[in-house]
């Protein structure tokens, strides 16, 4: 089942939110890369083992709202 159509009819859980989703499932949501997630949002970055990581749904749901806040650039 989609992560769409699961919460089509009814909003995630806390236990849901806190939920952490690999680094495809992210992308797809936000429309973003892994690459520009990484970028971006380091700081929501969970690593699920040396090679692989991923990132709370919470998190990619406030990055797909446009509330989640960037990591700031150095300058």
């Amino acid at each position: 089942m989609s992560t769409e159509a699961l919460f089509a009819e009814r909003p995630p859980s806390w236990i849901e939110l806190e939920s952490v989703k690999r680094m495809a499932v992210a992308s797809q949501m936000t429309s973003l890369s892994g690459d520009a997630l990484r970028r971006n949002y380091p700081d929501l970055i969970v690593k699920l083992s040396p090679k692989r990581d991923g990132m709370k749904l919470k998190d990619i749901l406030a990055i797909a709202n446009g509330t989640a806040r960037r990591a700031d650039k150095p300058e």
